[in-house]
């Protein structure tokens, strides 16, 4: 290849997906988790709790105050919303898979930011990946390749996020996402929740009080 004057690529319009560690769970929340009754859904694929608003419980107060500080952090630092501008959690639910269980790329709808905390995971009891949307690739489908020299951010179609244990996840409902089948004997536990905003947005004809 001919050397070439220097040059850039600029890197518009990302998907942000924040990730955070070490944030812990006690014995008991985790005991309060694990003693949840569950139902499967009819994909047959997992465990879902029938209880849809477990953060709201007042054992789990110290971790949901835990993850609306990540989420304050997140749309408000990084994202630049202005501080009166907020959201509330609109539901939470946990999470079993058993070995084998596995999870279908979906979004979440009715909220703007969903989010996921690993409770109990090991390396192999499946991953979170998410996924490109066909519009939104660099190249249409009209004209993929199938191969590249290199995969990078700017062609690949799946990011992947391990799932360790204590670590949050947040990102934009409308983004696909899925999780990997757990290929191990040990049951992997997260909790799943969304958010949708509050308060006074927009101004004039745009404006919106909810």
């Amino acid at each position: 290849m001919k050397s070439m004057p220097q040059y850039q690529v600029h890197k518009i319009f990302p998907t942000p997906v924040f990730v955070h560690d070490d944030i812990t769970t006690t014995e008991k929340q985790r005991d309060f988790v694990y003693a949840q009754k569950w139902y499967r859904p009819p994909a047959d694929n997992g465990w879902l709790t029938q209880n849809l608003y477990l953060l709201d419980k007042p054992v789990m107060k110290t971790l949901k105050d835990k993850i609306m500080d990540c989420l304050d952090l997140f749309v408000h630092k990084e994202l630049g919303l202005p501080e009166d501008m907020f959201f509330r959690m609109t539901n939470s639910w946990a999470v079993k898979h058993h070995e084998g269980d596995w999870g279908q790329s979906h979004i979440h709808t009715n909220s703007v930011f969903s989010g996921v905390y690993y409770m109990d995971t090991n390396p192999n009891t499946g991953n979170i990946s998410f996924h490109r949307d066909v519009s939104d690739h660099v190249l249409p489908m009209t004209a993929r390749p199938g191969r590249y020299t290199e995969r990078n951010e700017f062609n690949t179609d799946e990011h992947r996020v391990d799932s360790e244990v204590n670590r949050l996840v947040l990102f934009p409902s409308n983004l696909h996402h899925s999780v990997g089948t757990n290929r191990s004997e040990w049951d992997r536990y997260s909790i799943a929740f969304n958010f949708f905003p509050v308060g006074h947005w927009g101004q004039d004809e745009h404006e919106l009080i909810l």
